[in-house]
């Protein structure tokens, strides 16, 4: 699905410019940390549903927990390296703005970094990574090369604005919570002298209890729910990109800049402006630049 995705679709509307060799190369990349980040936590969890008693869930979920810090520690500097070039940005307008912009709203950074996002594709953005000292702010190389010094700035203060309005550490606790509830849910589908495992077992016509059956069953009753989780995930998450553009208009004094630089991106990747409100309520974890171009009118 991949494949076609990038060298079909991407390909065919101008986005791609990954060559097979290093599309093979990510791929190769991705298994092997698959392998060595992944199967560690899973023989974990494993072993915890047999040997963890009747609280093997919550242990579980602790580690779970703990591993996805870790990870979001060294991501930046250790994983993401692998894929991408960072590169600090160089002196000039552009670093002196977002310096000013940073002591304006009291924002500390591990550094500014430009990534060579331009060796895969021509789409554009800009991302923070990491928290505390590790944390990262990188822009594309095509963000840079489509947007003026203003127009960034403005970016990068609507990213800015996800930490100010709290949240990064809402939708972090919010997972946490999320995954908590699912590894409980899990415990009751695996247990033996449960009522809802046997009830679970029977509906498939499975007689014997097993942790590893009952993952699978879960799993396929679980995904219409987290369909339906989704839709309720996106309406927060469009909500804090609301947040996050008034943050933007106010601390650029003007939400001109921002306001250029979604419709320029709009542009750049082919995304609808005006979708289906139905395809938005399902699909969407950022509103469609109408809605947002008239809420940042409306602070003008």
């Amino acid at each position: 699905l991949s494949l076609m995705q990038t060298f079909g679709v991407e390909q065919r509307f101008g986005f791609n410019k990954i060559t097979p060799a290093l599309w093979l190369a990510d791929l190769a990349k991705g298994l092997a940390l698959g392998l060595v980040l992944g199967l560690p936590l899973l023989w974990v969890v494993l072993w915890l549903m047999q040997a963890g008693g009747t609280w093997w869930w919550l242990w579980a979920w602790g580690v779970l927990v703990a591993w996805q810090l870790f990870l979001m520690a060294i991501a930046p500097n250790v994983i993401m390296p692998l894929f991408n070039k960072f590169t600090p940005l160089e002196e000039g307008a552009l670093k002196s703005a977002i310096e000013h912009l940073l002591a304006r709203c009291g924002f500390k950074a591990g550094g500014l970094f430009v990534m060579d996002g331009s060796k895969r594709s021509t789409k554009a953005n800009a991302f923070f990574t990491g928290f505390g000292k590790t944390k990262k702010i990188a822009l594309f190389d095509t963000l840079i090369a489509k947007h003026s010094t203003e127009e960034l700035v403005a970016i990068l203060a609507h990213e800015i604005g996800h930490f100010r309005c709290k949240h990064i550490p809402q939708r972090l606790v919010a997972s946490m919570l999320q995954s908590a509830v699912i590894f409980f849910l899990i415990g009751l589908a695996t247990d033996p002298q449960g009522n809802f495992a046997r009830m679970l077992f029977d509906a498939f016509g499975v007689k014997t209890i097993s942790p590893h059956v009952g993952l699978v069953l879960f799993g396929l009753l679980f995904s219409p729910v987290s369909r339906l989780l989704g839709i309720f995930s996106n309406k927060w998450s469009r909500r804090h990109e609301f947040e996050a553009d008034a943050y933007a208009a106010k601390h650029t004094g003007s939400p001109a800049p921002l306001i250029a630089a979604l419709k320029k991106l709009t542009t750049d990747n082919l995304s609808h402006p005006t979708p289906h409100s139905l395809r938005v309520l399902l699909d969407y974890s950022h509103p469609p630049l109408s809605q947002r171009l008239e809420a940042l009118e409306k602070l003008g």
